[in-house]
């Protein structure tokens, strides 16, 4: 074997060893980002607003207000309009605004304590709008 034979051979070597590290690195990078835990809004700040600024934002300029709020977590204030149960029997939360057929629907992660017509000051991950806000993942704020 000379020399070049001997360069080849070490150079495959090399590229070989670069490849096999990068493809560790690549399913270690998978590996914890398929492991992590969903995010939760239980240890962030969220973005203090009431139900009538959040919804008169979304009412007014949709676009705008998808940039400022969606995937966000805010803390919304409003008076309570409604309390239901969905499909998977999670408490559902209607905080209501200025305009009737609008308001900010909370899909809550826990049972709470939640009367019509009293004040709730509610943190969840802002979903977007239909004809009302949608707040998922939410926790009441004391």
């Amino acid at each position: 074997m000379n020399n070049s034979q001997k360069d080849n051979a070490t150079r495959k070597r090399g590229l070989l060893l670069v490849f096999l590290g990068a493809l560790i690195a690549i399913i270690a990078s998978v590996a914890v980002v398929w492991n992590k835990p969903p995010a939760t809004v239980d240890d962030q700040q969220g973005m203090k607003i009431t139900a009538t600024e959040l919804c008169s934002a979304f009412e007014n300029n949709e676009q705008p207000a998808n940039t400022a709020y969606l995937n966000k977590v805010l803390t919304v204030t409003g008076k309570i309009a409604e309390v239901t149960k969905n499909q998977d029997g999670q408490t559902v939360v209607l905080l209501e605004s200025s305009d009737p057929l609008s308001g900010v629907q909370c899909t809550m992660k826990e049972e709470g304590n939640f009367a019509v017509g009293n004040t709730a000051t509610i943190k969840g991950f802002c979903n977007g709008y239909t004809l009302v806000v949608l707040l998922a993942g939410c926790v009441e704020v004391n």
